[in-house]
């Protein structure tokens, strides 16, 4: 009797022991994953700009624009952000930006934000599709959707690409160049009403060159309108915005 009540003790305390273990264990592992989610990770997200300025962009040794100036930036480069220091907005051109601390090549300054871009800006004679397929990545496609006029191909074309822009200046600096919109009109996108920007630069012969900002009641931008009239050409690009990007549309209609 006496070795059964000995024996039936030393069970129940490898029992415990080995309940104590366990719990030991999954108390640990509950704590390391409560680090593992407090602790933030140790690898910071880079960005990079493209150069959206025809004729280049400055790059200089301070955030004045008196600054000296280090080199000129070339359409489309690639730059890295560093950071962005604090009262430097301006307007340059009737668009808002600041100054942006950036490198490139090896050299490191400072940049007027206004001129850059997230997406990579269209190359010179870029059709739409190509340059769809270059800024396409694995984990975004961009597409472009045709339809011929409803009287042939002959009588004028629709085209539509949805850009993963993040602001209307920046959409609207693509589709100046990829829908050849006239240079001349630079809109200023902190209009409170709806306004339209006629080209000064309009040639005779044409009827309508300009574009409208047409704004909501509540000040927001509903949308970018351009029209281009002719005797027997009609063309206008619309400009919406979309819950990926913006949606870009552009009309042609030979009468």
């Amino acid at each position: 009797m006496k070795n059964h009540i000995f024996t039936l003790a030393i069970i129940s305390i490898v029992t415990l022991a080995s309940c104590n273990s366990k719990s030991n264990k999954e108390e640990l592992q509950q704590n390391n994953e409560l680090i593992a989610i407090a602790s933030p990770s140790n690898e910071l997200t880079e960005t990079y700009y493209y150069v959206n300025a025809t004729s280049g962009l400055s790059l200089r040794s301070g955030t004045n624009l008196k600054s000296k100036k280090l080199l000129v930036l070339p359409y489309g480069a690639q730059v890295k952000y560093l950071s962005t220091p604090q009262h430097t907005a301006m307007t340059l051109g009737g668009i808002s930006g600041e100054m942006v601390e950036v490198s490139y090549q090896g050299a490191t300054g400072f940049a007027f934000n206004g001129y850059l871009t997230t997406l990579a800006p269209p190359q010179p004679r870029e059709t739409v599709k190509d340059y769809a397929n270059r800024i396409s990545t694995k984990d975004h496609i961009v597409n472009v959707v045709t339809k011929a006029h409803k009287d042939g191909e002959a009588y004028g074309m629709t085209t539509s690409i949805e850009l993963p822009s993040k602001t209307w200046e920046e959409t609207y600096k693509i589709t100046q160049r990829l829908f050849n919109l006239p240079k001349e009109i630079q809109p200023n996108f902190n209009t409170k009403g709806s306004v339209t920007i006629l080209n000064k630069e309009k040639r005779e012969r044409t009827l309508t060159d300009e574009l409208t900002i047409n704004v909501s009641s509540k000040g927001k931008i509903q949308n970018l309108a351009y029209a281009y009239n002719l005797k027997n050409y009609k063309r206008t690009v619309i400009v919406t915005k979309t819950q990926n990007g913006f949606l870009i549309t552009e009309v042609e209609d030979s009468k």
